[in-house]
């Protein structure tokens, strides 16, 4: 689950980015970024704990996965209401501080835009999914080692 994590949120971070490095500055596409990086955090922590237990601390897992799919939600919404449902061949039509415009070809923009947001709502049910394991995780002690059973105990 950690790996199509890993995928999307680096489509999402690439397509996004590339949207932020070819116009001005734009709020919305500065958050995502964040969350991006967020994302990243998140992501690359559960790589490290799931290899490395000794550093396995549920109550950070949850939190970051907690984060990590709330900021991702309200920046998908915020850039799907920002966007609109929009054809990016016929841009005509929009304010001139719409999230599209602000750059050599605004048609790129929008498309890179629609994508990444795109695999923003792909990446919100993994990390949902992640976050509950967390939970579960944490509702159970959180322990590495686990306990002997009933047969194993010796009298």
């Amino acid at each position: 689950m950690r790996l199509a994590q890993v995928l999307l949120v680096l489509l999402a971070t690439a397509l996004l980015g590339n949207a932020l490095a070819i116009s001005s500055p734009d709020t919305v596409i500065n958050f995502l970024m964040f969350v991006c990086a967020l994302n990243w955090i998140a992501i690359l922590w559960g790589l490290v704990t799931h290899f490395i237990s000794s550093l396995d601390m549920p109550i950070i897992s949850m939190a970051l996965d907690g984060l990590a799919a709330l900021f991702t939600f309200i920046g998908a919404v915020v850039i799907s209401a920002k966007l609109t449902a929009v054809n990016c061949s016929n841009l005509s039509g929009f304010p001139s501080d719409y999230v599209a415009f602000g750059s050599g070809d605004n048609e790129k923009k929008c498309r890179e835009l629609q994508a990444g947001t795109v695999f923003l709502w792909f990446l919100l049910p993994l990390l949902c999914a992640t976050l509950f394991l967390a939970f579960r995780e944490f509702r159970r002690g959180g322990s590495v080692v686990s306990r002997p059973s009933m047969s194993q105990i010796g009298v």
